[in-house]
């Protein structure tokens, strides 16, 4: 999800950018590209086989990774470290925003006019409104299913929020672009189904998020502005790589109290381990 809130960042400067499961590359015949490895251990065994297949191939591989003299990183031609410490939780949390922090830094040596400076500050102001969000995490945590959307550089965040629920909540979510609703997801959406809405200056968000309220969806918006639904959670930003990154942060806020609610062990979830080592 990192590398893909980077593909949408490279495309803007014209840089011809895709993302790949690691698992997936050997299906992708790819020539005369530069691998970018995005890894938190740097051990992980679907990811260092990709790049066995990448260093047959002769492309170059820059890494991003957390863990010094990992194996990815000695695999690499260039390694960037995100510096983000030891990440003890299985799900990656810091790691996650370091890694999107660094790929806005890349943007900017790249041409794209933006900065990470205002970015801790930013982070900062999420948590003056953490007690609005305990309050929204202790009415989630007896739901079933969930649904997050999103557009453009928000869509890797609404599957990052997605996927963090589901790991240590252990229940359904669903992270989906807010276009493809018609496409066949919105038949789920009835009276008091959760959906977080992830809108930055986006009238076809808005648009998005009243057709399944319109449904009888209960929205949560995590927005940049003032709307009609009944429940939001203001994000000040006028950047809208900063808005990603922060609703990231919005979700692993809503993920932990949720997951604490239900008393479930938050830092080592069930059949999860922090680093796949086997295929």
């Amino acid at each position: 999800h990192a590398s893909l809130f980077g593909v949408y960042l490279f495309n803007k400067l014209g840089i011809d950018s895709q993302v790949i499961i690691a698992s997936e590359f050997k299906n992708f015949p790819i020539k005369d590209s530069l691998i970018v490895a995005m890894t938190q251990s740097g051990e992980t065994m679907d990811l260092i086989e990709a790049l066995k297949i990448a260093k047959k191939q002769g492309l170059k591989i820059v890494s991003i990774v957390n863990v010094p003299y990992s194996t990815v990183q000695r695999m690499s031609d260039l390694s960037l470290e995100i510096l983000a410490g030891q990440e003890v939780c299985v799900a990656a949390t810091k790691s996650f925003v370091n890694q999107t922090a660094l790929l806005i830094y890349m943007g900017s040596l790249f041409g794209l006019n933006i900065s990470i400076e205002n970015l801790p500050s930013e982070i900062r102001e999420i948590f003056s409104q953490e007690e609005k969000i305990i309050g929204i995490a202790k009415s989630l945590k007896d739901e079933k299913d969930i649904y997050v959307i999103g557009r453009g550089i928000c869509y890797p965040a609404a599957l990052e929020t997605a996927l963090k629920i589901k790991e240590l909540s252990y229940i359904h979510v669903e992270g989906m672009y807010g276009g493809e609703l018609k496409h066949g997801t919105i038949a789920l959406i009835e009276n008091g189904i959760p959906v977080i809405s992830l809108i930055y200056n986006n009238p076809d968000m808005i648009s998005n998020t009243i057709e399944v309220k319109a449904r009888g969806a209960r929205v949560i918006a995590i927005t940049n502005q003032r709307t009609n639904f009944d429940e939001n959670i203001i994000i000040n930003t006028k950047n809208e790589a900063y808005f990603s990154i922060l609703a990231v942060i919005v979700g692993q806020l809503l993920t932990y109290y949720i997951s604490k609610e239900k008393n479930l062990p938050i830092d080592k979830p069930r059949n999860l381990a922090k680093s796949v080592t086997v295929k």
